[in-house]
């Protein structure tokens, strides 16, 4: 026991020194992991409302919207940066909707923890199934073949858990903020 507590020391020193080497790091970094996120949401709200010109942020029931106008004034659509529980952690998202709110136009996952090779498939190009979908209606996720028409998604296969979230995440968006976005042009 003796030769425990006198060795133990060494254990107690290097997790102190560990620890303030880790909190050097995310002191040192957090500026550039904040610039980084910002950029990411930019480019992501570029790619779900297409076209604008400039983009006034408001809050909605909580979320941060993005109402993007063209040159002359006219709103070309809406951006949502929503968040919500995913299989693994959070997933952070931008949803895309038309003028009216009635319409989809895009959907950006920017950050997300789900299992590589399987849930962050969610990043790709299924989330491009989600555009054009009626957003005045439940979007239903589906094993197999979707039917738009249905407002359907097809499930990704070996992740039906982050296909349901990100869903759940995209119908909370339009159920919630949907019909408050005609009020705020």
């Amino acid at each position: 026991m003796r030769k425990f507590v006198a060795e133990s020391w060494l254990v107690l020193v290097l997790g102190v020194v560990f620890a303030c080497l880790l909190a050097g790091t995310q002191t040192q970094l957090s500026a550039k992991i904040q610039a980084n996120q910002a950029k990411a949401l930019e480019n992501a709200i570029a790619e779900v409302v297409p076209g604008f010109d400039e983009k006034e942020q408001l809050e909605i029931d909580g979320n941060r919207v993005f109402k993007c106008v063209d040159g002359s004034g006219q709103v070309v659509g809406w951006a949502v940066d929503a968040t919500g529980s995913g299989f693994i952690d959070k997933i952070r998202l931008v949803v895309g909707l038309s003028p009216d709110g009635a319409t989809i136009t895009g959907l950006k996952v920017i950050e997300d923890l789900e299992t590589p090779g399987l849930g962050n498939k969610i990043e790709g190009e299924w989330a491009d199934q989600y555009e054009t979908l009626d957003a005045t209606r439940p979007i239903v996720r589906v094993k197999g073949e979707r039917h738009a028409a249905d407002n359907e998604i097809s499930a990704i296969t070996g992740a039906t858990y982050s296909s349901d979230y990100v869903t759940d995440i995209v119908n909370d968006v339009t159920r919630r903020i949907g019909p408050k976005l005609a009020e705020q042009q």
